[in-house]
């Protein structure tokens, strides 16, 4: 038996591009040919130099957990591992990976992940080891958005592995985070139908799904709540920025452990508050975090409003984010606001801290959040 790294590559926006494996010259005369079958199951792949074969594959839960498929070795003997087989197979895009490789008769090779013990893999597929919360109010334009990035970045930096998602199909995550636009081939639909798609590296342990569009399907809708579930055994915490009209900000609050309020103190955003804690109940709410705050005499009526609607409660009532044109700056430049080392900044940065602290605090004291759905 050998064993071989399984490289990960990126691109330059942080985009996953390819997994290759470098297989020496006794392999490839194992194998008797370079356009070779691929079969993979049961978290094993089994490499055959025989007769072609029909391309099949099987998803569950999201996960491509069979595929079988005809692939050429590179001219540099590099076998290139399919993408969408990468979460089932329990590789850790964090850390170096190996392969184990055994020769088998019939010009075959079996290949296995050795960095985390099949065991402990179904383990893994077994607990519920993630938090999904959801940005949401019934307003647009109350900094859904900038909340859902300057909190996953926060946690990123504690060393917990984020994923963002969202709603809304003009993906403004990414420009938050790089201040322009970056394409992508597939996101969240084709994640959900097929178990691939494009994941772009934000920030180390930060990670975005884009949405293609913002129309959706009875079948994505009804798939979507067990590959939320399923995105749990892989990040510790699954931040979304939901738009409030959409038919899938349902389905985003039902699979969701807690909810955080952004909001305006203004007589509009003040009600779409009230009217989510009424609608999802108070023992949902993690935080109310009010934005753009000026301290005036109208806002300040609406800010005690907003502070005796939730006192006696559990629901996290951090210092407002002031209305700065520094925080305008940061996002033009693609910059979180933990990226700056202005006075202004750092004083919203306690407010976010707070609020980052509190989820973590949560999730190490009861291990999941105490919510009946």
């Amino acid at each position: 038996m050998k064993e071989l790294k399984l490289m990960i590559n990126y691109r330059k926006d942080g985009r996953l591009n390819s997994a290759t494996i470098s297989l020496n010259q006794a392999m490839i005369n194992h194998l008797g040919n370079t356009s070779i079958n691929f079969f993979y199951q049961n978290k094993e792949i089994i490499l055959n130099g025989n007769n072609e074969t029909e391309t099949y594959e099987k998803v569950k839960n999201g996960k491509i957990i069979e595929l079988k498929k005809n692939l050429k070795l590179q001219s540099n003997r590099k076998l290139a591992v399919p993408l969408g087989i990468l979460d089932d197979l329990g590789v850790n895009l964090e850390k170096e990976n190996k392969v184990q490789i055994t020769f088998l008769d019939n010009h075959s090779l079996k290949l296995k992940l050795i960095n985390l013990p099949i065991e402990n893999l179904e383990k893994k597929e077994n607990e519920k080891l993630g938090k999904i919360i959801t940005i949401k109010v019934n307003k647009g334009g109350v900094g859904k958005t900038f909340i859902t990035v300057q909190l996953g970045a926060y946690l990123a930096l504690q060393n917990k592995k984020v994923l963002l998602l969202t709603s809304d199909s003009q993906n403004n995550i990414i420009d938050y985070c790089f201040g322009e636009r970056i394409d992508f081939t597939g996101g969240l639909k084709e994640f959900v139908k097929s178990g691939t798609g494009d994941i772009i590296k934000l920030r180390k342990n930060l990670s975005f799904i884009p949405l293609e569009s913002s129309t959706f399907g009875t079948q994505f809708l009804l798939k979507l709540p067990l590959f939320l579930e399923n995105l749990k055994t892989s990040y510790d915490y699954i931040l979304i920025d939901s738009i409030p009209t959409m038919k899938i900000d349902s389905v985003f609050v039902k699979s969701s452990d807690k909810i955080i309020i952004p909001t305006f103190c203004d007589r509009v955003t003040t009600e779409g508050v009230l009217n989510v804690v009424d609608e999802t109940g108070v023992d949902k709410i993690l935080a109310v975090m009010i934005n753009k705050y000026e301290d005036k005499k109208i806002q300040n009526i609406y800010k005690k409003e907003l502070t005796e609607a939730i006192e006696n409660t559990d629901i996290l009532f951090p210092n407002p984010i002031p209305n700065t044109s520094e925080i305008e700056v940061l996002l033009h430049k693609g910059k979180t606001i933990w990226e700056s080392k202005s006075k202004k900044i750092e004083e919203i940065q306690s407010s976010f801290k707070e609020v980052g602290d509190y989820i973590i605090e949560e999730k190490t004291k009861k291990n999941e959040f105490d919510i009946n759905f």
